[in-house]
């Protein structure tokens, strides 16, 4: 069997915490494909996001210090148990142990490949001592995040802790994947800066894109009434109706029959809150049922302000009671949150993480068979205008948020059996997409198939550091200078560099 040890995040999918980052899920997009090949045992160490669990999280291990786990959600009913060929590990990231325990899962491991899944596991990753090959997965740049968060803070000081995780795990993987085509590029800049697009990897692929997977959890067919099948969930959301599951108690305020317009999840830096809220509001006094709902709301520790600016805006509105808040919900209660929406909404600010990032909630829009409204910068909104999903307006105008919302407030007639055909073909393409692009197995197909003969960059051993290769050179090329000219003209050539500089 091959050895893999998987670093990554939770909340995995399977635990029901008040929110699902995006770390945990891509953590299981790829982890979910290797478990079915019965010639791969793996080891996964999740990194705990603490802000998810509300209280201290303690390791999880048994008394051996091996596997735990739920496994029924990973489980493939058609491979080998995966208790035989797969143990879970778990510790907080603010564990003062971290790094030691890791190394030690490592060592008593002996890996012959490691996959690091998000920026920090990959940074941590990075440090492990090993000479085993290293698939690092970048969710994401970073460099981006960095910078959309120094504008909000006005404070550039945040920016050198991001550099230094980036740089290291730059400097060591031998494989990357990016959540974007546009991210992929940026790496290779990236790459290009470090000294690694040099004579030996010429012709090395290091970066490939793989997109956010989604896929059905039983969890939520389940809440759904779907009797298993992903293609009756779809169509168990967006009816807008009390199914009698007291759904009508989590939604508060929101009359039967509204036009239900769903924000899902955090109010991240890059949320173009002015936009959001006077797209909404000026829809709102054209669309009497229209109804703006919302889970999440600030990101801990990250963001504080974008979240706050916009609450402070709804205040001050007189449409204010139609602006309904759910707070971070649990995740188990986000099928019925699906099951009541008319529509999904996605408003970013135009700038380089919309450009290079990706929108897990317009996937799960899709996913839940919810028409999407979403401004254009991110590179899954480019697939709703595509493949017609939704309705995909330029950044950084209002009146044309309005205006889509309007649009398919028309289409929906009332909702139940009133909705346009147009309506609902949105929703079906926008589930057929995820059906057909975004499974896990077509999006890890790359890494799986360098799993089947990992070797390490053939840079590996070659670091070169162009800064100092550069001042060399100006010495080298001063020196034949002086040789060919002599002192006297070196010597004004060296002055009238130093008034231009």
């Amino acid at each position: 069997m091959k050895r893999i040890l998987i670093i990554g995040n939770c909340p995995l999918p399977d635990e029901n915490t008040k929110t699902r980052p995006a770390a945990g899920l891509r953590t299981y997009q790829f982890l979910k494909p290797l478990l079915k090949n019965k010639g791969f045992n793996i080891r996964l160490v999740t990194i705990a996001m603490p802000e998810c669990y509300g209280a201290d999280f303690a390791r999880k291990e048994d008394g051996n210090g091996v596997r735990f786990a739920n496994v029924s959600l990973l489980a493939d009913p058609s491979g080998p148990p995966v208790a035989d060929n797969f143990a879970r590990f778990s510790i907080s990231k603010n564990d003062p142990e971290l790094i030691p325990y890791i190394q030690k899962i490592h060592d008593d491991f002996s890996p012959e490949v490691i996959i690091s899944v998000n920026t920090y596991p990959s940074y941590i990753a990075s440090l492990i001592k090993s000479k085993s090959p290293l698939w690092s997965d970048l969710n994401g740049w970073i460099m981006a995040e960095a910078q959309a968060q120094a504008y909000k803070l006005d404070s550039n000081d945040y920016l050198s802790h991001y550099y230094k995780m980036e740089r290291i795990v730059i400097k060591r993987a031998d494989k990357f994947s990016t959540v974007s085509e546009a991210q992929k590029f940026a790496l290779l800049g990236e790459l290009a800066l470090m000294g690694r697009l040099n004579n030996e990897s010429f012709n090395y692929q290091f970066a490939h894109h793989i997109p956010n997977g989604i896929e059905w959890f039983e969890d939520e067919l389940k809440v759904l009434g779907s009797g298993g099948s992903a293609e009756n969930g779809r169509k168990a959301v967006g009816s807008g109706v009390d199914t009698g599951d007291g759904i009508s108690a989590t939604f508060k305020s929101v009359p039967r029959g509204s036009f239900i317009l769903l924000w899902i999840g955090g109010y991240n830096t890059w949320a173009d809150e002015w936009n959001l809220f006077k797209g909404v509001e000026d829809a709102m006094k054209v669309c009497d049922k229209l109804y703006f709902v919302s889970t999440g709301g600030e990101i801990e520790g990250l963001d504080n302000k974008t979240f706050a600016k916009f609450k402070k805006l709804i205040e001050e509105s007189p449409f204010k009671n139609r602006f309904v808040f759910l707070g971070w919900v649990d995740t188990a209660d986000i099928p019925l949150i699906y099951k009541r929406a008319s529509c999904g909404i996605n408003v970013d600010k135009p700038c380089i993480e919309t450009f290079t990032g990706a929108r897990n909630r317009i996937n799960e829009m899709m996913k839940y068979g919810l028409p999407v409204i979403t401004t254009l910068g991110s590179e899954i909104s480019y697939e709703v205008a595509q493949h017609e999903t939704g309705i995909a307006v330029k950044s950084g105008d209002h009146g044309l948020v309005t205006d889509a919302i309007c649009a398919l407030y028309q289409e929906w007639r009332g909702g139940f059996e009133h909705v346009s055909m147009k309506f609902k073909e949105f929703g079906r393409r926008g589930s057929e997409y995820i059906k057909e692009n975004c499974n896990y197995d077509k999006t890890t197909s790359s890494l799986v198939g360098w799993l089947e003969n990992p070797r390490s960059a053939p840079d590996r051993d070659v670091r070169l550091k162009l800064d100092k290769m550069v001042s060399l050179q100006n010495l080298r090329s001063a020196w034949r200078y002086l040789k060919e000219n002599g002192f006297k003209k070196s010597f004004k050539k060296f002055l009238q560099k130093t008034r231009l500089s």
